[in-house]
């Protein structure tokens, strides 16, 4: 009976880790792939969660970032760090 209980003890303890594990991977960065018309792959970019994103060519180099500024536009830098561009979202509220 004790081996029982100690087994039991025991599986209980290894499934509440492998729960609290499973939140915690979902505060990693989220990464997205995209794939030409032909659907091949194409490039790839991470979403890190301060707000930036990095964006990498379909051979892994890095190809340039981007930064969501809190007044609702987004900074687009090239991979030497100089500023490209930015947009804003034109979206009307419904």
């Amino acid at each position: 009976m004790e081996i029982f209980f100690v087994i039991c003890l025991t599986l209980f303890i290894v499934g509440s880790l492998g729960s609290s594990s499973s939140v915690r991977a979902q505060a990693r960065d989220q990464t997205q792939s995209y794939y030409d018309r032909n659907g091949s792959f194409s490039g790839s970019s991470n979403q890190h969660k301060d707000g930036t994103s990095s964006f990498f060519d379909k051979s892994g180099k890095f190809s340039g970032s981007s930064i969501h500024n809190s007044d609702g536009t987004t900074s687009y830098y090239g991979p030497d760090g100089k500023f490209r561009g930015s947009s804003t979202n034109t979206t009307q509220p419904r």
